[in-house]
């Protein structure tokens, strides 16, 4: 996160940089080469409900270099929406490969909570604050 925001709370591991930003936005990111699967994807559900106490948060979403999805994981994500603590996604592209991913993903898995793609950060962050 390049915009000065205080973090209220943050998880800091190997693959994943999660935290609870003030304005009660939360921020995702998945660092370069990880691989998010359906393993990793279970370990995220308990890091969200750590950061704000099992309430549901908007979420910015964005990934390093090299970051890829399993098919499995990717099938997942909808069964699993029902229980996540994600209120709304906003998730944030650097190159087409991301944007290609990020779309493929809304329009053929259709998603039940609030998802949309952005190419800015601060747009992003716009968006997320109708669902604080």
């Amino acid at each position: 996160m390049t915009e000065s925001v205080e973090i209220v709370k943050e998880i800091d591991t190997p693959k994943i940089y999660l935290a609870l930003r003030k304005d009660g936005i939360g921020y995702v990111y998945f660092k370069d080469h990880t691989e998010l699967n359906i393993e990793l994807q279970m370990e995220l559900l308990k890091w969200y409900d750590e950061l704000n106490d099992k309430n549901l948060l908007p979420f910015i979403i964005e990934a390093g270099e090299g970051v890829s999805i399993t098919k499995e994981a990717r099938d997942n994500a909808i069964l699993i929406e029902d229980i996540s603590a994600i209120k709304a996604s906003a998730v944030v592209v650097n190159n087409l490969a991301y944007k290609m991913i990020a779309n493929f993903y809304l329009n053929f898995n259709k998603p039940k909570r609030p998802y949309k793609v952005f190419s800015k950060r601060e747009e992003a962050i716009a968006w997320l604050k109708q669902f604080v």
